[in-house]
């Protein structure tokens, strides 16, 4: 179950929403993003009506409000389902060894609503169930009560929410040296298939291709162990030698 903290804003004009989960495994990903998606909506729409009084019980708006979440939901699992996924990626569920695979995915590229598409067809077509694990590592010698509640950097500028003794300077470096990856694993019986990258990745700080955001994949073909590449993928710094990498297209502009 998704988890929100809110968190308001010092100088009086709005609040904070932070939306996190926590990792989950084996789970059914067309349930997991509808739960996470409904919900999310609800809560959105939930603040609006307040925020502007609508002169209506709460009750009833709410039943409106889920109604409307719900509804959106089906739109969006419908575009969902329309979007296609390279039939590269679809051969991976029937392919035999890791030459097969490097193969397949060589100079290959995924948006993050192919990737979504991909998630839902291996479980509707393939049987896949799905797990995500997120890690995270702070700066290297950051006191972490020395943080404000909130940090947020728009266009270089740094703003922030609670007391802190750090400079906007500090402030920056502590985000930028932020060490998170996040792994998407598909399972059925012993065949598993990973997916993962890091913020690195995300924001172009890696050398790949001048700085193109990139997933990493790896296999039970590749001779390791699931519960070894998780604990890799938990670590700060994992060590899984060199792997496919797949150009994560559209996601944002790395200078955002």
């Amino acid at each position: 179950m998704i988890k929100r903290t809110k968190i308001k804003d010092e100088n009086g004009t709005g609040e904070y929403s932070f939306f996190t989960s926590p990792d989950i495994e084996y789970v059914d990903p067309i349930e997991y993003y509808s739960s996470n998606f409904i919900q999310v909506n609800f809560l959105m729409m939930r603040d609006l009506i307040l925020l502007n009084k609508v002169p209506f019980p709460i009750d009833v708006m709410e039943k409106v409000i889920y109604k409307q979440a719900v509804k959106d939901w089906i739109e969006k699992y419908n575009d969902i389902l329309s979007t296609p996924v390279p039939e590269n990626f679809l051969n991976l569920f029937s392919s035999k060894s890791k030459t097969e695979q490097v193969k397949l995915l060589k100079n290959s590229s995924i948006t993050p609503e192919q990737m979504i598409s991909l998630l839902f067809i291996a479980k509707k077509d393939f049987g896949y169930s799905f797990s995500q694990y997120t890690a995270e590592y702070a700066q290297k010698g950051l006191d972490r009560r020395k943080m404000p509640k909130v940090v947020e950097i728009k266009k270089g500028v740094v703003h922030k929410v609670g007391p802190t003794t750090l400079s906007d300077a500090q402030l920056k470096q502590a985000i930028d040296h932020r060490k998170i990856t996040v792994a998407k694993f598909l399972d059925k019986k012993k065949e598993w298939h990973c997916l993962f990258l890091n913020f690195d990745s995300i924001k172009g700080k890696e050398s790949w291709k001048g700085g193109q955001p990139h997933y990493h994949y790896i296999s039970d073909k590749f001779g390791l162990s699931r519960d070894m590449v998780l604990h890799q993928l938990k670590s700060e710094r994992y060590n899984l030698n060199s792997l496919p990498h797949i150009d994560l297209i559209g996601y944002r502009n790395k200078d955002d």
